[in-house]
């Protein structure tokens, strides 16, 4: 949404007209009259002669040329992670977000919880992708990319549970203790406002179970839950492409790559939840 929304004011500002559809005016905000108010026009049916740029998270053309030149056909079954900042108008999304998370955690906080076949209305991008492969006839799951990475790191043959996983994103990092293929504590911030002091700091509170969810939201983070702590952690698992910048200041990390690439850290998750939702 951040690089759409840029560009769109850009050109805006440039003089040029921006038409979009409701749907499609979603990535921009929530609220359609605060993307109005850039000067965007919203309509379903905008003025010939206008560049007709289609934002999707699954191209499936693209997918299906990349299969081809290997002699495969498209799967009929995909399964698609994204993150997730939940549909709220008049409220941070930020908020909306972590209650989302916590309510996987109150249910259970297995893969399970995470994962969709039929993501809530709530969860509008996870809807997005769902619709666009249901309308192609594809046999979908949907997941955040968090706990994806989170439980897709698990794999990783070094982890010993209890395990305090990291994943560091380029723009956002989630932790969690894993204790029994249950999350039970969790917190998530952006990267950007991360140091090694600071995260180990985060970390080390929320093995203690002392960290709370207004230090992190008052902080620009997403928040913090935790449910129970065991008595020990028995690894550290860090992944994500920002990790390096970290994990020298951490104690025995285990820098994750699940089946040999920590790059598909994620893809692992979305293969356990697929296992898990249908065997």
């Amino acid at each position: 949404g951040g690089p759409l929304t840029a560009a769109v004011r850009r050109h805006i500002a440039s003089g040029f007209r921006v038409y979009a559809t409701a749907d499609a005016a979603l990535s921009m905000h929530d609220n359609l009259q605060r993307v109005r108010s850039m000067g965007v026009e919203i309509t379903q049916d905008p003025p010939e002669g206008c560049v007709d740029i289609r934002t999707c998270d699954v191209d499936l053309t693209a997918l299906r040329r990349a299969f081809s030149s290997f002699d495969v056909d498209l799967p009929e079954a995909i399964a698609v992670a994204v993150q997730d900042h939940g549909f709220s108008p008049e409220r941070s999304n930020r908020a909306t977000r972590f209650d989302i998370l916590r309510a996987a955690l109150k249910n259970g906080g297995r893969i399970g919880d995470f994962a969709h076949r039929e993501p809530p209305e709530v969860l509008s991008r996870m809807r997005a992708v769902w619709r666009h492969l249901r309308e192609h006839n594809i046999n979908a799951l949907v997941m955040d990319t968090g706990p994806a990475a989170i439980f897709g790191a698990l794999e990783d043959p070094e982890c010993r549970t209890p395990a305090l996983v990291i994943n560091i994103g380029n723009g956002h990092t989630i932790g969690a203790i894993v204790d029994d293929g249950r999350i039970t504590a969790i917190f998530e911030h952006h990267t950007s406002a991360m140091t090694p002091e600071k995260l180990r700091s985060i970390m080390k509170r929320l093995c203690e179970g002392t960290l709370t969810h207004k230090e992190i939201f008052e902080d620009g983070g997403h928040g913090a839950h935790i449910e129970h702590v065991p008595d020990e952690v028995r690894s550290i698992l860090v992944t994500g492409p920002r990790r390096g910048v970290f994990v020298r200041s951490m104690k025995d990390p285990v820098q994750a790559a699940p089946w040999g690439g920590m790059m598909i850290t994620g893809c692992v998750g979305l293969v356990r939840a697929w296992k898990a939702l249908l065997g």
